[in-house]
């Protein structure tokens, strides 16, 4: 992460769960105006089954006039890894993804989705079209 640039720098915060500040980072798509759209706090509504999302994704794909934008969060220090676990564990022992309840203009839908390092990048994600 260190050679990429941040494109955004925050809170996210989910009630009762977890709220810690984050750095966002470029993986693909477009990222014009993620800096600006983002709000100061990311809220996170609730969750979603992953199925939901992926049949989300596959007709969104396959729109031409809308885009699909993917960022990667990270603790912004590591006194804030503590929370950022604790919401990965969140979502990863229920099997769902996290739903953003404030989104602004450009962001249609946004969600959180809990990777490991060890998991594999979800084939729905494919081809990377950035800095990866």
């Amino acid at each position: 992460l260190s050679r990429l640039n941040t494109i955004w720098k925050g809170f996210i915060n989910m009630q009762s769960v977890a709220k810690f500040v984050t750095k966002a980072y470029p993986v693909s798509g477009c990222f014009d105006y993620l800096s600006e759209d983002l709000p100061d706090t990311i809220h996170i509504g609730g969750r979603i089954s992953p199925k939901t999302v992926w049949d989300y994704v596959g007709k969104l794909k396959s729109s031409l006039s809308k885009e699909l934008c993917l960022i990667r969060f990270h603790p912004a220090t590591e006194e804030e890894e503590v929370a950022y676990i604790s919401l990965y564990s969140y979502f990863s022992s229920r099997g769902r993804f996290g739903v953003v309840a404030n989104n602004n203009r450009h962001i249609k839908d946004l969600y959180l989705i809990p990777l490991s390092t060890k998991d594999p990048i979800p084939s729905k994600l494919l081809p990377f079209e950035g800095p990866g």
